[in-house]
């Protein structure tokens, strides 16, 4: 059973130049810059001169791992995506010191490492309410005992005012900030059309009866992020 909702050329990755995307994910998220200042300030309490292995499922243009990369240079990184444009952006932030890149589908894919960090930001989204379930215990595995999750998405709620209100205020940061109309038309058809997103409540439900500590960092309209520890 496929749990990913979506392939690649479905999505907008290889419409743009991975610079005109990094706009765009900010533009079209958000609390997109938010929710990575609280990466940050969580990823600087880790020690600097630890060889921490560090974990990107859906790393995109590699955005979340670079900063990643600037606080913790001595890490090891194994980046995932599932479009080879994304992974070429990647390429470019990231080198090719102690990190190393994986193309595929995170949900098919079977990792053999055991990590202290692994990130998600802005990708689960766009696996079903069971892929979701089977990807946060895969990641729970794939984890060493203290190691964290750090898990930024897109979320509904289970309230279904709540749910349409966010929604709306979504949609108008959308309308406020991008650049032009094929930009809006592609953005807002992606958001309707391609992502599947489940309430933050079952979410957080779904981390704890796995076995994770969850502390909810932020939650906005339909922005969250979750720093999940495997106790």
């Amino acid at each position: 059973m496929e749990t990913t909702n979506v392939k690649p050329s479905q999505l907008n990755y290889d419409k743009y130049t991975s610079d005109k995307y990094d706009q765009d994910i900010i533009n079209s998220i958000p609390f997109h810059r938010e929710i990575h200042d609280l990466i940050v300030e969580f990823v600087k309490k880790f020690n600097p001169k630890k060889e921490y292995k560090i974990l990107d499922l859906g790393v995109g243009t590699a955005i979340t791992s670079q900063i990643i990369k600037d606080i913790l240079p001595k890490a090891e990184f194994d980046l995932v995506d599932f479009s080879h444009q994304m992974l070429i952006g990647a390429k470019k932030k990231m080198g090719k010191d102690r990190v190393n890149y994986i193309f595929g589908d995170y949900s098919k894919l079977r990792f053999n490492k055991k990590y202290d960090i692994i990130v998600s930001v802005i990708g689960i989204h766009h696996q079903n309410a069971i892929g979701k379930k089977k990807l946060f215990k895969k990641i729970f595995g794939m984890l060493k005992f203290g190691g964290v999750f750090v898990f930024g998405d897109l979320v509904t709620y289970k309230n279904e005012r709540q749910a349409a209100l966010n929604t709306a205020k979504h949609y108008k940061y959308l309308v406020d900030m991008v650049t032009d109309e094929k930009t809006l038309a592609d953005w807002s058809y992606h958001h309707q059309f391609l992502n599947d997103l489940s309430p933050i409540e079952d979410q957080i439900d779904w981390l704890k009866k796995i076995g994770f500590k969850v502390d909810k960092k932020f939650l906005r309209f339909n922005t969250a992020l979750l720093i999940c520890k495997k106790k």
